[in-house]
């Protein structure tokens, strides 16, 4: 007797539990889960019967942290009969903290089937993929020597900058040869890792082509770097610099003590001088006179 009161006490537990669907009565499609860090992003859920009729249903969207939604995540139906569908468009803000996770969430749905008295639950994971993102510029470009001579080598020089919130993987820098430079005479560098907010410098050189002519020359400098999803970016940015065939000379001046003397500053202290000296002869002369007629 004491075993079967036992078994009763189990049955009547067992029918006020919420149980897990044996089968799945829900479809749930999501589109938007790969998410951009540090922005808002919009995620789609459409939540679909494809089993019984179900009653009393209730159902929820689980994001997880640090993922933040903004809006509803919970629907409540008297009834969701088989084909019908609840269709969600959310606001979900990635941080820039999560660039590179993979967090999942969940829609978690309470229901009683059609012939069945206890609550039923149906889980679906919902996966996300949050991405970070890197945007690269390039500044203070210096190009030295500018002019340049045919046959000499030139540096070009500046500053990258990534403004994104993910590292730039592998940087390298190069110039395209063109028809400017010689072929084989570029020398590219490699930068590394560039991280955000924290500007790289960068010096590549080359050398002009001994059959360039006279003019400007326009020549592009090509930054690569590889994503936090392994995939290849390039930066490209125009320049343009002067070749001459022969540098201007700037003729040099050597003054002596006679063009110092007359340069303004000492000509200007000579004339003091000048003035002073004949206000002491007239001075002196002056007081002479009475001397003499004495």
């Amino acid at each position: 007797m004491a075993v079967l009161a036992i078994l009763f006490i189990a049955v009547v537990a067992a029918g006020v539990q919420v149980g897990h669907a044996s089968s799945s009565n829900l479809s749930v499609a999501s589109s938007g889960t790969v998410m951009v860090a540090a922005r808002n992003n919009t995620l789609t859920i459409e939540i679909t019967n494809v089993g019984k009729y179900l009653k009393d249903f209730d159902v929820a969207l689980t994001i997880p942290s640090p993922l933040v939604l903004f809006g509803d995540n919970h629907w409540i139906r008297y009834s969701f009969a088989p084909g019908e569908s609840i269709h969600a468009d959310l606001t979900v803000f990635a941080p820039s903290s999560a660039a590179g996770t993979t967090p999942q969430g969940s829609v978690v749905a309470l229901y009683k089937a059609a012939g069945e008295t206890t609550l039923t639950t149906e889980n679906h994971a919902v996966s996300f993929l949050v991405r970070g993102w890197i945007e690269i510029a390039v500044y203070e470009i210096t190009v030295d020597p500018d002019p340049v001579l045919p046959g000499q080598e030139v540096t070009i020089s500046g500053n990258i900058l990534n403004r994104g919130v993910v590292s730039a993987m592998y940087t390298n820098v190069t110039i395209d040869a063109g028809e400017t430079f010689a072929q084989g005479s570029v020398q590219p560098t490699y930068v590394g890792q560039v991280d955000p907010n924290a500007p790289a410098p960068f010096s590549v050189t080359a050398i002009v082509d001994s059959t360039s002519r006279e003019g400007i020359h326009e020549a592009t400098i090509s930054v690569y770097y590889v994503d936090d999803l392994q995939f290849n970016h390039v930066v490209r940015i125009p320049i343009t610099f002067a070749v001459v065939l022969e540098l201007p000379t700037t003729a040099t001046t050597r003054t002596g003590i006679a063009g110092q003397l007359l340069s303004v500053p000492f000509l200007a202290l000579g004339l003091g001088v000048v003035i002073v000296l004949v206000i002491v002869a007239i001075y002196l002369r002056r007081r002479r006179r009475p001397a003499d007629s004495a």
